[in-house]
């Protein structure tokens, strides 16, 4: 579980709530219009420029954000590498890792050690290997720009509810009653599509491009140490190779609130 992201939910759905009670703003001085704007002009624009099977994807990568990540540490998968690589050595190379039911990085690693079986090549391994990671990293940031398009959009749905409104009251100035509707319409257009925007898209956006590089970073450590084993190189080597990736991301801080995956020696 990410503690900082349910940390600054709270803290956003708390200050706005604070700031509404403050100003006086209530739901009796919102517009009912101006809701129906900014959150169906959002849904219907969002479903213009992307597909469902987008969204869907995208939706589902914010849901996974407040939940414990799958994606395992820099330590536990430097210490999964530790484990094969002296197997590997102890039991003729990484021929003999192929029948190990390895169930690492969503499978990642399984895969990583067939292909380097089945082309017996480092490049052709990295190649292939490569092309997977790259497809991650391209969902990942694709997911991450439809938060940004909804930030993009939001604001500018609220800002055609404050137009609407300030027409509105421009068209009632001798009518008070409708004027104040009007107003209501503006108001709360502006708030919603600025709210929308900076409490929730901008920075859910950040976040699941934030963990997109820390879950491609672990699939480079694990395709590294892959083929440090096929190519037969020491146990303390390929350690001291892939510690430079914990050196690199301060792992420590992201070790104490994910938790590591279990790690087992075969005897």
């Amino acid at each position: 579980m990410d503690a900082s992201l349910w940390i600054g939910f709270v803290s956003i759905v708390a200050l706005i709530g604070w700031a509404v009670l403050k100003a006086g703003f209530t739901v009796s001085s919102t517009d009912v219009y101006g809701v129906i704007l900014v959150l169906g002009g959002l849904v219907t624009s969002m479903m213009v420029n992307y597909s469902f099977h987008d969204l869907f994807r995208a939706f589902k990568r914010f849901a996974s954000l407040f939940f414990r990540s799958r994606a395992p540490s820099v330590e536990s998968a430097i210490e999964q590498i530790a484990v094969l690589s002296r197997k590997a050595q102890k039991e003729g190379g990484i021929l003999a890792l192929q029948s190990e039911n390895i169930d690492f990085a969503g499978g990642f690693l399984k895969r990583a050690i067939l292909v380097a079986v089945s082309t017996g090549e480092s490049s052709e391994t990295r190649r292939v290997m490569e092309t997977h990671i790259r497809r991650v990293r391209l969902e990942r940031q694709e997911d991450a720009n439809t938060f940004r398009t909804m930030a993009v959009l939001s604001p500018m749905f609220g800002l055609l509810g404050t137009l609407l409104g300030m027409v509105r009251v421009l068209q009632s100035m001798s009518d008070p009653m409708k004027a104040a509707a009007g107003m209501a319409l503006a108001l709360s257009s502006a708030f919603l599509g600025i709210t929308i925007a900076n409490a929730v898209c901008v920075p859910i956006a950040g976040k699941i491009r934030l963990n997109a590089m820390e879950e491609t970073m672990i699939l480079d450590l694990l395709l590294e140490g892959v083929l440090d084993i096929a190519a037969g190189k020491p146990p303390y080597l390929i350690e001291l190779h892939l510690s430079a990736y914990a050196e690199r991301t301060g792992e420590a801080t992201r070790s104490a609130t994910a938790p590591a995956a279990p790690v087992r020696e075969t005897p």
